[in-house]
């Protein structure tokens, strides 16, 4: 009976691994829109200058409504993209467009503050390579709750089923 109860918690050990392992995936599809990837790298502090206008255009038009009121995203992308028509986003490609000393405006200096943030800590490190800090992933606090809320239904259905089988009768033994 005992072999029985540590294969069944055993069992069901795995299969919440299983379970936190299939929901802590990020859900980024690799096919992602242009104006995605501009969502993505603003709310991860990248600088906006290797989109062209169109992808700039489009990102101004699909910013979700929460980071339009609640953020410069739109004055970021749109100093980007006033960049871009201007002709100095395409020469400095990854030095965050510093090259030029009359192109900061602003909302530039945003995603670099955020850049030269001194050595990150374990824990924010970790986050980032679980890949929820894109606009399309799903919060920690949800992972951790759905995890925490399956935990307890299968534990739930677990002493359900224990107390059912306890009070089946026995066959007589002859």
């Amino acid at each position: 009976m005992r072999i029985r109860l540590a294969v069944i918690a055993v069992a069901l050990v795995a299969l919440l691994a299983g379970l936190a392992g299939v929901t802590a995936a990020p859900a980024q599809a690799k096919g992602k829109a242009c104006w995605e990837r501009v969502i993505d790298d603003w709310l991860n502090g990248r600088p906006l200058d290797k989109y062209s206008s169109k992808c700039l255009q489009a990102a101004m038009k699909n910013v979700p409504e929460d980071l339009r009121d609640y953020s410069d995203i739109t004055d970021v992308i749109s100093a980007a993209l006033q960049d871009q028509l201007r002709g100095g986003g395409a020469n400095g490609g990854s030095s965050g467009g510093s090259s030029s000393g009359s192109g900061n405006e602003s909302g530039d200096e945003t995603p670099r503050k955020l850049q030269n943030v001194p050595d990150r800590s374990y824990y924010r490190r970790a986050i980032d390579n679980l890949g929820t800090t894109s606009a399309d992933s799903l919060p920690i606090p949800l992972l951790v709750l759905a995890g925490l809320g399956t935990a307890l239904l299968l534990t739930a259905g677990g002493l359900a089923a224990r107390k059912r089988i306890k009070a089946r009768p026995r066959p007589p033994t002859s």
